[in-house]
């Protein structure tokens, strides 16, 4: 049994010249710190044997998908895979035969934005039942929506008034970013209503029984719900604080629902930041430890 990890975190903005239209990021603090506690985190407490870094310059669309591609190839049976990030998200059609299908995305230094599509043809050469890929998220995808303020940074691309009436107009589906839909699926189909625009983000209601999903290969510890904002503040974003303070408290033998229990709690009682972890993909692993070789008889 082996455990691999891929950890990327990029605050440096800079070179991003590959974004959708109507799109803006600017820079961040606190990416390049949590890859580094999160590296020691996979390392002393989860006994990972190896964990590949990809941060600011570094962290282009091709070294991710390579880093990925890399790690989910030498996994196998027993084998456990992480990929944690941090950093902008975005969220963006890039179905044209489904109109009203938006992607989640993450945001690289450079090149064009991760989606869930790039997600799904990286893990679809995965048994389901035998490699455990989960992935660590911290970012969000519904835009700016508020600005920032001198002691908290919002983790999403902003969008013109433009690209906001185009999701109030069509946005009907949203594939959140890592639970690798096949691009036919329908299992996530109008798992949003109520779309309306505020500032520069988006908001809408959330259907909350379409976020398991039995034919996805990957479990996703998500930030924040598809309306809501993934914030950083005191020198780390708000997931990976969370993750660190429950796995500190707790132990790494934690179930994934357990954990998303601790997280929310230490979000609203602790860190009081209003964003709700939430626990994304395979339906049937839920309440195993995280980041531990699955049973193959679950």
């Amino acid at each position: 049994m082996s455990k691999r990890a891929v950890v990327v975190g990029v605050n440096d903005y800079s070179a991003q010249a590959s974004l959708p239209p109507g799109w803006s990021v600017g820079n961040l603090s606190c990416c390049v710190a949590d890859v580094q506690s999160m590296q020691d985190l996979l390392r002393s407490a989860f006994l990972f044997d190896q964990v590949d870094v990809l941060t600011d310059a570094a962290a282009t669309r091709d070294a991710i998908i390579a880093a990925i591609q890399a790690m989910l190839t030498a996994s196998g049976p027993g084998d456990v895979a992480c990929f944690a990030y941090s950093g902008h998200g975005g969220r963006f059609p890039a179905d044209p035969a489904n109109p009203g299908r938006y992607y989640e995305a993450i945001i690289p230094a450079s090149g064009s934005p991760v989606t869930d599509l790039d997600i799904f043809s990286l893990a679809d050469q995965l048994d389901q039942s035998v490699v455990n890929f989960t992935l660590i998220l911290d970012s969000c995808y519904s835009g700016g929506i508020h600005e920032d303020t001198p002691d908290s940074t919002i983790r999403s691309a902003g969008y013109s008034s433009d690209y906001v009436q185009a999701c109030v107009s069509d946005m009907g589906t949203v594939i959140p970013c890592g639970v690798a839909l096949p691009p036919g699926s329908s299992a996530l189909d109008g798992n949003v209503s109520n779309v309306v625009g505020q500032g520069n983000g988006v908001v809408c209601s959330v259907d909350d029984n379409k976020s398991l999903i039995p034919v996805s290969k990957t479990t996703v510890i998500a930030a924040c719900r598809y309306d809501e904002e993934a914030m950083e503040q005191n020198g780390h974003g708000a997931l990976t604080q969370g993750f660190l303070d429950s796995i500190n408290q707790s132990n790494p033998t934690v179930t994934y629902l357990e954990l998303i229990d601790q997280l929310r709690d230490d979000m609203q009682n602790k860190l009081a930041v209003t964003q709700t972890p939430t626990l994304l993909g395979q339906e049937n692993r839920q309440g195993l430890p995280v980041l531990a070789p699955w049973d193959t008889s679950a």
